[in-house]
């Protein structure tokens, strides 16, 4: 049988909160993956103002870590997506005052932003 809720303004928007978080974290895999992709193509996104045939800068032998270690790091964001809306919902559902936090989703979103500052000191590397 399912629990039901009552229906208050409180509830309504932290569970709207719960949505918007989840969303965020479904742009930041998209946008890992479009990079991760971009990398293994030897493409940038996008490509230098101005120069029409030099757009294709690769990263050379460094395009297949730096794709997989995005890669890797959408896929823990979507784990981690998956991880704040459900203990979210959870927290939702026992009325809780305030969600509790938890260590696991700062854990992973802090290897996902070591992963994300470690490709860019790679593409900054590479472009001087």
């Amino acid at each position: 049988m399912a629990k039901t809720i009552e229906v208050i303004g409180s509830s309504v928007r932290d569970y709207c909160m719960l949505e918007r978080n989840f969303l965020a974290h479904i742009k930041l895999v998209l946008l890992l993956s479009l990079l991760s992709s971009s990398a293994l193509l030897g493409i940038r996104l996008p490509g230098p103002p101005g120069s029409g045939a030099d757009s294709s800068e690769s990263l050379g032998k460094a395009s297949l870590p730096v794709a997989t270690l995005q890669f890797i790091a959408a896929l823990a964001t979507v784990g981690a997506a998956y991880w704040e809306y459900h203990t979210g919902c959870k927290d939702l559902m026992k009325a809780r005052a305030f969600f509790a936090i938890t260590k696991v989703h700062l854990a992973i979103m802090s290897v996902v932003s070591a992963i994300i500052i470690a490709t860019s000191i790679v593409y900054l590397v590479n472009s001087g």
